[in-house]
């Protein structure tokens, strides 16, 4: 069984890596796919292009197929419980493999930030899709970079301690790929990961036979839409 997990692709917005993303998913292998939340950037003024329709249509519909909604895409929440087009909309997923419990979510919800008040944020998004695409100065890069300085490895204990019930905790929302394992007072082997992005990152998790690895996509081609 091998699982792929992406998120944070902003497809939409203008820095997400439009062609090494569809280069991707053309030629990944994958028993299920798990978009775990931000996938398409609906709160800023998103523009659909050829590109983007070319993406959703490298998804291979046949397999299994997982949609985390995640903050970006929240006018998708109606669709959580539901299944369009062989997609199945959650708010999270959580499955057992080789003997351990793995839990997926976006993890917006373990951000105490302004992203919570829903309106005010629309109009943020909105101005900072407007400084982006006339200034052609990538904003949200810059604000990940100095979150990233200020960054305290305390967070993820605190995440993980509302988690302990789960031997593998995966989330993105936070663009910074990253993975810590380490053994609790139980002897018990717990694990912590994060798929990183598609606007600057270019990362990824595959979980295969119950092995979980984050890799990072390289291409030859130049990003853009």
């Amino acid at each position: 069984m091998k699982r792929i997990i992406i998120s944070d692709t902003h497809i939409g917005s203008k820095y997400y890596k439009g062609d090494e993303l569809l280069e991707f998913l053309k030629h990944v292998e994958y028993d299920e796919l798990i978009l775990a939340g931000d996938i398409i950037d609906f709160i800023r003024v998103p523009t659909f292009t050829k590109r983007a329709g070319e993406i959703a249509s490298a998804i291979d519909y046949s397999k299994s197929i997982y949609y985390i909604v995640g903050n970006h895409d929240s006018p998708l929440k109606g669709f959580i419980g539901y299944k369009f087009f062989g997609i199945k909309f959650v708010d999270k997923l959580e499955f057992e493999e080789c003997g351990r419990k793995f839990r997926v979510v976006h993890g917006d919800q373990y951000d105490i930030s302004i992203i919570h008040y829903s309106f005010f944020m629309s109009i943020l998004s909105i101005v900072q899709d407007l400084f982006e695409r006339t200034f052609n100065f990538d904003l949200s890069t810059w604000w990940t970079n100095l979150k990233l300085k200020r960054r305290k490895l305390r967070r993820i204990w605190d995440i993980l301690s509302w988690n302990d019930d789960a031997d593998v905790f995966i989330m993105g929302h936070s663009h910074v790929p990253e993975c810590v394992v380490w053994i609790n007072d139980e002897q018990e082997v717990k694990t912590y990961a994060n798929s990183g992005d598609w606007v600057f990152k270019k990362t990824y998790i595959e979980i295969t036979d119950g092995i979980l690895r984050l890799k990072k996509y390289e291409s030859n081609e130049n990003s853009g839409d």
